[in-house]
């Protein structure tokens, strides 16, 4: 599965997209990530927004699956994958967890 393009991360982009599963990137003002996640990709984005979770985040890309298990492996991929390059977890998944 390849990434969507970027989105601007505000609330009237995201109530326009799907509700179906799949891994998630939040980038900040220059579409670093900030924090990688999985689920129901409305919800989850929209949780995000609603609490206020990851302030830097300016823009989102994702990818759909099909299962939880696919998006569990690839969320893990791709946080360890990351750790790897920058030595540590993006931002907010060190908070968020």
């Amino acid at each position: 599965m390849a990434w969507s393009k970027w989105w601007t991360y505000v609330p009237d982009v995201v109530t326009h997209d799907r509700d179906d599963l799949g891994v998630y990137e939040l980038g900040d003002d220059a579409q670093n990530a900030v924090y990688y996640g999985s689920g129901n990709l409305k919800t989850r984005l929209q949780n995000h927004l609603n609490k206020k979770e990851c302030p830097l985040a300016r823009y989102y890309r994702f990818e759909y699956f099909s299962t939880e298990a696919e998006c569990r492996a690839r969320e893990e991929e791709l946080l360890a994958d990351y750790q790897r390059t920058h030595g540590k977890l993006p931002m907010y998944n060190e908070r968020v967890g």
